[in-house]
């Protein structure tokens, strides 16, 4: 390496991988392989990916002391868990001590980092620390590959200067004769040697596990090192710095007699390591100039001589360019530093400061941006009202859960260096014009020839920028992410369910990574010891030569301009010494100590081939996100939903430094080193019941979107025994069996995917070839189909016999014969549900299961069935079902999901037809088994269960029936579901349902506050008002979101026509309300707001007849539709004029029923509860507020709708009453327009 060149030299040294060696599993996988766009602070891996981001301002905002109200109960939960400080040294002690455990119990509370003097240095007070802006570097680049011939070739070019004054030629030993061609063995032993000593330079992600690989094979390299690149990469790019070649260039000096001395015999014994020197690297050019900015700790100083300052410096003044009052000085005459030890600064006529010092030895300072003053360098000019505002906009990433600290990336420049890029536009436009513009007095009219460069544009743009820390950038690999980032932990157990050769293989590439070295070791390992960057590095700058000199030059010079640096030194923070690696390792060693402690725990069973239970991959998935927010603070990897409910990301955002909620998992298992997470409790998207997961993305770009698919159906199933929702199978009372029915309804809509698959792809075949047929009626025949598929596929319900959905099916997929549409039946004919359900119970024992019906080629349903079907078991065995009964309990429960999913026919195998061998069991699209057929009654009953599972559900029972009885006991309305609404009419205490914390309290007036105190503590069940309140609330709970009337409303004109009308409205859903799929804010507001409302002792009230402002009332309840006209809608109100449809005011538009009216329709709708049977809360709700209502809950199953049309249910009752079920004209009308005695008509806006 003598003599080489410090800009354009290139030397090339190629080893490329044996291609028998490559295939398509070892496709390097998304940011796992080559990318050539620059360092972005503010990208997301896309394994990482989310669909549920939280936003990066709200991690700007938490700089501030601000709290937002608390929408959800784990919020309010968290914002009144305490929080205590921790320091950096408390957390280094518990990592250099390796006390595992108890840095995992840090997790069960909330700290902030608290960063001490010690770790700090103070540059006001310390004149031996001096900013310091270091050269730029050119960019060069090994490039190791993998073959079995190298050769070693140079190129030159002119360039200016040498890396390597000195001839190092005698140092390396000569070849006695060229060898042009190396063994395989020779090769491999070449890379290892350069691995040994890229992982001592500690460059970038590079490590050396093993310097002596056995055997030596490609395969044991890479297991040995990522030189070679990640997971079967097969080439590999590695940038180096001029620095860093010439550390390479020493390590080829230093390292290879003692490498080769310490490397085993056998790789000595044909002499080829003893008497030849690896001498010869690929170097490729390029330009990628960083600018680093930071301190030097400067422990010795030596004065530069005045004579050689005026040599550069003729004129020096004491002070910028910028500042009106600079004088010119002389150096004889000025003192060298001040009365403190600080320099005293000179400057020449630029502005630029002239050093008359230079540090002999020093320690280099890491620096990180104070994010709560950075927005200091973006001020723009003050108004006349003496505000300033941001002149770009700039977001802040906080790293190594500082919370305050770290990196920002800006839409533009800070405005002192936008003025000097003015500068430098008008001097290259002076340059340019001097060089291509004709200046010649005496042809004028050349300055406007339009083939001329415009001179007045400028020639530079400040289009954005970016300050982060060096250290980030130098663990990074061309892929742009170094592994902690990238969810390989995650992506490694989720793997253990994959069912691909490919799949299977990128698995195992993945245990193999993690059992040579966790992600977080290799990165732990990558940042310990000396030589470590932790300066600031500005953008990056991609530049020719001639940019070099008119561009780069006088840019890189700016940033030393005081008017630049001052202000940035004005927000730094700088570090002692190698504290800031420490600081990632320590603050993120909680969350590595517990990664280690679940790989510990599962290693094994991985290994021994067993499944990862779904939720802790889950788990696992969040903790590495929260890895990558530590060392990137970006939001967008943090799951809002899912980790906000966990508290991690809440933490993290709000305090900097995560937490683990103990209703999401248990703290008591952390304290004894076991993970118990409680599935009860995991959050569930509300419009589809679906788990929300973390791993989505990873799983999918890793194995596939069909892996996930059948990982998301198992998850389902595995949290389906703790989070049935309450409307699922409410005619099933035994509750293993309801479960069991549950989690069979989750695996078949997977089975719905496939079906809708097969179909699809099967018609587009037939109707590719004719989409653009000239024929007009053909082309119009294709659409007509295609249009029927496509709504065909969009049914819920899409193996159904109901009219609209079986028509879409006949006419996308069958040939009309005589205009007959017909699907061809199975020759197996009419056969009953729990045929279906035994076929799938059969074909999942058998090896070929997965070729018969209904199982379709290509799908997913039948792994997700064998899963399934094992879950159904497990449920059985602990309900005690006897093995004999077992198979009879499944068949059931499949049954009820049939039935509940409305399966009237499938796809089957096609017909035998008359030809030698077999017949095919594949399932076809064009072949249906009709399911009509009546079936066996169903064997299970009391004895099915054991007898020990007998008593126990009898003793549940039991308890249960003693609970329900007692006026005091604890009740569910979300449970009960109007169905059974008689049994709670004697209870006096509010449902469980009922909290506080619904309602942001800390942020609501006194007022609203006091009001939901005085119903909580006046709340009586027993009385007519109460029990009609919480009757309409838990009716609203069944509407939502559909709480709205319809936007246009054409009212009648006649005043006795309302209240039929209001009955008769459809109920709407508004796009742009949020918050109103949650039942059990509804519980709590619905009944707070009628109580409030009607009792003439509340606070509402009093404020109501004291005429005061109420706004933040209406509106906290009108933003989810509960309103004046809503409580007319629900007949507790009446519309007393045209403006009740509009904009009305309380108690004149629209007025309360007076409480005799309201206890005679209190007594209606109980005789109604109470004698309509398993109809009554059909007829009560049909009664009270309107068909429609009805007609939604029944459709939601909380009420069950009569069998008989409508028209024979509407007859006029034979009641003495004056309301009948359906509105009986006058007499009613002219009872809700009284006035109760005890409620006064006062005015009150109120807008909905």
């Amino acid at each position: 390496m003598s003599d080489i060149q410090s800009a354009d030299d290139v030397l090339n040294f190629n080893l490329s991988d044996n291609a028998d060696d490559a295939g398509p599993q070892d496709k390097a996988l998304v940011d796992e392989g080559k990318h050539d766009t620059p360092f972005d602070v503010a990208e997301v891996p896309h394994q990482l990916a989310t669909g549920d981001p939280h936003a990066q301002v709200n991690v700007h905002l938490a700089l501030y002391p601000t709290q937002g109200p608390a929408d959800n109960e784990y919020v309010h939960l968290f914002n009144i868990h305490r929080m205590k400080h921790i320091s950096l040294r408390a957390l280094r002690c518990l990592h250099d001590n390796q006390q595992a455990m108890s840095a995992i119990t840090l997790l069960s509370k909330r700290h902030r980092l608290r960063l001490d003097d010690k770790d700090c240095v103070n540059v006001m007070a310390n004149p031996n620390l001096v900013p310091c802006l270091t050269p730029h570097y050119l960019n060069y680049t090994l490039t190791p590959k993998c073959q079995h011939r190298s050769q070693l070739d140079s190129q030159a070019a002119a360039v200016h200067g040498k890396l390597d004054p000195k001839n190092t030629r005698e140092k390396l030993p000569v070849l006695a004769h060229k060898h042009p061609a190396v063994e395989p063995k020779h090769a491999c032993m070449m890379v290892m040697f350069i691995a040994h000593v890229l992982a001592d330079m500690q460059l970038e992600d590079i490590h050396c596990i093993h310097p002596y690989p056995k055997p030596l094979t490609w395969d044991t390299i890479r297991d040995s090192t990522e030189i070679l690149g990640h997971f079967g990469q097969g080439n590999r790019t590695i940038n180096l710095h001029l620095t860093n070649l010439w550390h390479l260039h020493q390590g080829f000096l230093n390292c290879w007699h003692p490498w080769v001395t310490a490397a085993p015999q056998s790789w000595k014994v044909d002499g080829f390591l003893t008497q030849n020197a690896l001498v010869g690297i690929t170097l490729q050019y390029g330009q990628n100039q960083p600018l680093l900015l930071g301190y030097l700790n400067v422990n010795g100083w030596s004065v530069i001589d005045c004579t050689l300052i005026w040599q550069a410096n003729p004129v020096i003044y004491d002070k910028p360019d910028d500042d009106p009052t600079q004088e010119q000085v002389d150096l004889a005459d000025l003192p060298l530093v001040d009365g403190d030890g600080f320099e005293i600064n000179v400057y020449n006529p630029d502005g630029f400061h002239i050093p008359r010092q230079k540090p002999t030895s020093f320690e280099t300072c890491g620096a990180l941006l104070d994010l709560k003053k950075v927005h200091e360098l973006f001020q723009g000019t003050e108004d006349a009202h003496g505000h300033v505002q941001n002149e770009v906009p700039f977001t802040v990433y906080p790293l190594a859960f500082t919370r305050d600290l770290g990196n920002v990336k800006v839409a533009g420049l800070m405005p002192t260096f936008a003025c000097r890029v003015m500068q430098l536009n008008a001097a290259i436009c002076k340059d340019d014009r001097a060089t291509h513009c004709n200046v010649n007095d005496d042809d004028d009219d050349d300055d406007d020839d339009p083939m001329m460069p415009n001179c007045h544009l400028p020639a530079l743009l400040g289009i954005s920028s970016q300050i982060y820390n060096s250290l980030s950038h130098h663990v990074h690999t061309e892929a742009k992410f170094h592994v902690v980032q990238l969810g390989m932990v995650t992506s490694m157990f989720a793997g253990s369910s994959a069912k691909t050769v490919t799949g299977k293989c990128h698995w195992e590439h993945r245990v193999k990574f993690c059992e040579q070295g966790m992600p977080h070791v290799r990165f732990s390992q990558k940042v310990s010891g000396d030589r470590q960057p932790q300066t600031l590095m500005h953008p990056d700058l991609h530049t020719g030569s001639m940019i070099y000199d008119w561009v780069i030059c006088p840019l890189l010079k700016m940033w030393s301009h005081p008017s630049i640096l001052a202000p940035i030194k004005d927000v730094l923070v700088a570090f002692q010494p190698n504290i800031i690696p420490e600081l990632f390792k320590c603050v993120t060693y909680p969350i590595m100590a517990l990664i280690d402690l679940i790989w510990g725990k599962h290693v094994e069973d991985l290994k021994a081939g067993k499944i990862m239970d779904p939720c802790m991959i889950e788990f696992m998935s969040m903790l590495e996100r929260m890895l990558n927010y530590a060392h990137t603070s970006n939001a967008a990897v943090l799951c809002k939903k899912l980790m906000d409910h966990a508290w991690l990301s809440l933490g993290l955002i709000q305090d900097g430094f995560p937490c683990l909620s103990n209703t999401f998992l248990a703290h008591g298992s952390l304290r004894s080193g076991q993970i118990i997470m409680h599935s009860n409790s995991w959050p569930v998207e509300l419009a589809m019941h679906h788990p929300l997961t973390s791993s989505k993305r990873c799983q999918e770009l890793t194995y596939g979107q069909d892996h996930y698919k059948i990982y998301e159906a198992c998850l389902a199933v595995h949290l389906a025994m703790d989070n049935v929702p309450n409307h699922a199978y409410v005619n099933v009372t035994d509750p293993p069996l309801r479960a069991t029915c549950y989690i069979a309804n989750i695996a078949l809509k997977v089975y719905f995917d496939d079906v809708k698959q097969l179909v699809y792809n099967k018609v587009m075949e037939g109707l590719n070839p004719t989409i653009n047929a000239n024929d007009p009626v053909l082309k119009c025949t294709t659409h007509d189909r295609y249009m029927a598929l496509s709504r065909w596929m969009d049914e819920a319900r899409l193996l159904s016999y109901t009219p609209g959905v079986l028509s879409n099916l006949l006419h996308a997929v069958a040939v009309p014969d005589a205009r007959n549409f017909q699907l061809t039946p199975s020759v197996l004919g009419q056969k009953p549900v729990s045929f279906l359900a035994e076929s799938i119970l059969t074909a999942i024992t058998l090896a070929t299961g997965h070729r018969k019906p209904p199982f379709i080629s290509g799908g997913n349903f039948y792994h997700v069935a064998c899963v399934t079907v094992e879950e159904m078991k497990s449920i059985a065995h602990h309900a005690g079902v006897k093995c004999q009964d077992e198979k009879c309990f499944l068949v059931d429960a499949l049954c009820h999901a049939f039935e509940s999913l409305k399966v009237n026919h499938v796809p089957w195998s096609g017909n035998p037809q008359c030809t030698i061998g077999h017949p095919s069991t594949a399932t076809i699209h064009d072949i249906w088994l009709n399911l009509g057929a009546k079936g066996p009654t169903s064997s299970i009953t009391s004895t099915t269960f054991s007898q020990n599972h007998s008593v126990g559900l009898l003793a549940l029972h039991a308890s249960e029936d003693i609970q329900a009885s007692d006026a005091c006991g604890d009740w569910s309305a979300l449970d009960i579901c109007l169905l059974t609404f008689e049994s709670i009419l004697h209870k006096v205490n509010l449902p469980s349902e009922w909290k506080l914390s619904y309602l942001f309290a800390e942020q609501a007036p006194p007022y609203v506050t006091d009001a939901y105190h005085f119903v909580r503590n006046k709340y009586d069940g027993s009385k007519p008002l109460y029990q009609l309140a919480t009757l309409c609330a838990m009716v609203c709970t069944g509407l939502i979101p559909s709480i709205f009337p319809p936007e246009k409303i054409s009212y009648p004109s006649r005043k006795v026509q309302y209240e039929a009308y209001i009955h008769d409205l459809d109920w709407a859903t508004h796009k742009n309300c949020k918050g109103i799929t949650a039942a059990e804010p509804f519980i709590t507001m619905v009944i707070g707001f009628i109580i409030s409302l009607y009792e003439p002792d509340s606070p509402i009230s009093h404020h109501i007849q004291d005429g005061s402002d109420l706004k933040l009332w209406w509106a906290k309840h009108t933003a989810k539709g509960i309103n004046a006209f809503l409580l007319a809608c629900l007949g507790l109100a009446s519309v007393e004029t045209p403006s009740g449809f509009q904009s009305a005011k309380w108690n004149i538009d629209i007025c309360p029923l007076p409480s005799s009216m309201i206890q005679e329709k209190h007594a209606k709708v109980v005789r109604l509860l109470k004698t309509g049977g398993r109809y009554g809360g059909f007829d009560a709700v049909r009664y009270l507020i309107g068909t429609k209502a009805a007609d939604i809950l029944n459709e939601k199953h909380y009420i069950y709708a009569h069998a008989l049309p409508l028209s024979l249910l509407q007859q006029p009752s034979s009641s003495k009453h004056g309301h009948h079920e359906v509105d009986d004209g006058e007499e009613a009308l002219g009872m809700s327009t009284q006035v109760s005695s005890d409620v006064r008509r006062v005015s009150c806006q109120l807008d909905y």
